[in-house]
């Protein structure tokens, strides 16, 4: 049975301005690569509205939903298997970075500041997992991976600050 990866997309990106699920095409980009590496994917794209926005399976906001916690407890409520989550504003993962996170065992990575990356868990088949709105006490019975080595690759992006920068050192 192929992995099955939830592509989050469809939160409100107040910080940033603009939607973060459609910058650099990050969706439908992720979604190709992780498609031609035999996997499943589901982009988690908030209401019904959006879901034209994207070339994969979409999955909606459960009603009454306030938080990112809610959701995806939701989902893996609805999904016996494995699944690998992908935020959709982490624009520095490349291949290499998106290989190590498709083989690492269930649990939540640790970047290089020692910072949970929460959008990047793997949670085992058929996880009960706490209802919670934070994502913290959601995952708190998950192993913790080191994934230090991938740098600033696994950087969420949240201000239009960030982008700018990117967009400068990719000149």
């Amino acid at each position: 049975m192929p992995l099955l990866c939830l592509i989050l997309a469809g939160g409100k990106s107040t910080r940033m301005g603009e939607d973060k699920a459609l910058l650099f095409d990050s969706v439908n980009t992720l979604t190709d690569i992780l498609t031609s590496r035999d996997c499943r994917v589901i982009v988690a794209c908030g209401g019904e509205e959006r879901a034209g926005l994207f070339h994969a399976e979409c999955w909606f906001d459960p009603d009454g939903s306030t938080s990112l916690g809610e959701v995806i407890h939701a989902f893996v409520q609805q999904h016996d298997e494995e699944i690998q989550l992908f935020p959709c504003d982490m624009y520095n993962l490349d291949k290499e970075a998106i290989e190590a996170i498709l083989t690492q065992p269930p649990g939540v990575p640790i970047d290089m500041h020692g910072q949970d990356q929460f959008t990047l868990a793997r949670i085992p088949q058929r996880c009960n997992l706490h209802i919670s709105k934070s994502l913290k006490h959601l995952f708190s019975e998950l192993d913790r991976n080191q994934m230090g080595s991938l740098g600033g690759r696994l950087e969420n992006f949240n201000s239009p600050n960030q982008i700018e920068h990117q967009n400068k050192s990719n000149r």
